[in-house]
């Protein structure tokens, strides 16, 4: 019998600033069912979230999640045979990969853009991290994994999955409850498709690769959180752990005069026109890579295409932002906090709703790779293809075409 739940309401997410404190904060004052919106303007209960009831189990949920040790920070060195790296697979000369970051809100929009990637046939899927508010067993249940939760009146909502596998990156929100859910419980539900089951991901990281790409997957996120209060003052820098680093260095032997091209895919981006840049794992990187890469990212909420950049002594990048999977896409300002980054695209359309959000259109990006050539259509919540390029790899250097 289908399910009488609806989905979560973006208003509750939107604006949500990027703070561990608000995070657990905005968690207390959503309803514990939707919302009935009959062509009103829905508001958030901003005064909700200070009531006693609210603040006291805020309180008590920041103090369990948010003090004490992170979760071990898992590599491949336990896991027999399996070292992270994978063969890059599909049909008839053809590999589909269907991405997105920031999806795991449990919206209507998620589902909807869940369901255009699953139209894909993708071979793979990857979630380029971000599971929300928190990220805890709860919030991966419901929001990633479509575990009902009997304590609301949500319906929960599903990752889709690829026919060959599935992977997740890790966000700093995951890490907002120290990454147990996101280790323990979702990671385990997901990797290679063997005899139609997922055998588990057994770490944060990982390797897709064939004789013409290569596409490495970074955690960004397990740095990217600090001490409670402290991290406030003194912000961390989002470095790559040094176990990913020997990896890269033992494992994918990840060279400047590799022949393939390097795609690498993150949670936090390398640069903003809009927000913070994190560059100190474009510095790690840099004795490992001689040409530019393609690099996609999530952290942002928005769909943009950046110009050729990187800063002195680390690598070159054409990023591609593409953080609008789920939560509400925000617009771009009137002054970027960064100029000096040149966007060649940027998808600033105002997204008709039912919640008289001022908000951008959700989407995804769906990756083919028919031999040393790569076609990337970035589709909104729609199904219109917004902006489309095709990339040729030919000794490690990309040519647009």
């Amino acid at each position: 019998m289908p399910s009488s739940k609806s989905r979560k309401d973006l208003i509750d997410l939107h604006r949500l600033s990027r703070t561990p404190a608000e995070a657990y904060l905005r968690r207390q004052a959503r309803p514990s069912s939707p919302r009935r919106k009959a062509g009103t303007i829905v508001k958030r209960p901003l005064l909700g979230s200070f009531s006693p009831m609210h603040q006291a189990k805020w309180v008590t949920e920041y103090v369990v999640h948010r003090l004490g040790h992170r979760h071990a920070f898992l590599d491949y060195s336990q896991t027999g045979d399996d070292n992270g790296i994978y063969r890059l697979e599909g049909h008839h000369g053809e590999v589909r990969i269907a991405l997105a970051g920031d999806w795991a809100t449990g919206t209507d929009e998620a589902h909807e853009v869940a369901q255009l990637m699953k139209r894909y046939q993708p071979h793979y899927t990857i979630h380029l991290g971000d599971v929300y508010f928190v990220g805890d067993v709860t919030e991966v249940g419901e929001n990633f994994l479509g575990i009902n939760n009997e304590e609301n009146g949500y319906e929960p909502c599903a990752w889709p999955m690829g026919s060959h596998g599935s992977f997740a990156l890790n966000g700093n929100h995951e890490m907002y409850a120290l990454g147990y859910a996101y280790f323990d419980h979702m990671l385990p539900k997901l990797g290679l498709c063997v005899d139609g089951k997922q055998v588990g991901q057994h770490a944060s990281f990982f390797c897709l690769e064939n004789d013409h790409w290569r596409i490495i997957a970074l955690d960004t996120a397990f740095n990217s959180v600090g001490w409670p209060m402290i991290e406030y003052f003194s912000k961390p820098d989002a470095r790559l752990p040094e176990p990913l680093m020997q990896w890269l260095r033992d494992e994918v032997q990840l060279r400047p005069d590799d022949p393939r091209g390097i795609i690498l895919m993150s949670h936090q981006q390398y640069v903003s026109r809009f927000e913070d840049c994190f560059d100190v794992p474009a510095r790690q990187l840099a004795p490992f890579i001689g040409h530019p890469v393609l690099w996609f990212w999530g952290h942002e909420h928005r769909m943009a295409i950046y110009e050729e950049a990187g800063l002195p002594d680390n690598i070159r990048a054409l990023g591609r932002c593409v953080g609008h999977g789920g939560m509400p896409v925000e617009l771009s300002p009137a002054k970027p906090r960064h100029p000096e980054y040149k966007v060649e695209f940027v998808d600033d359309r105002l997204y008709p709703n039912d919640e008289n959000l001022k908000i951008g259109y959700n989407g995804f990006a769906r990756m083919t790779f028919r031999g040393p050539q790569l076609s990337v259509d970035y589709v909104d919540i729609e199904g219109t293809v917004v902006f489309s390029e095709v990339w040729q790899v030919d000794k490690g250097a990309l040519t647009r075409r």
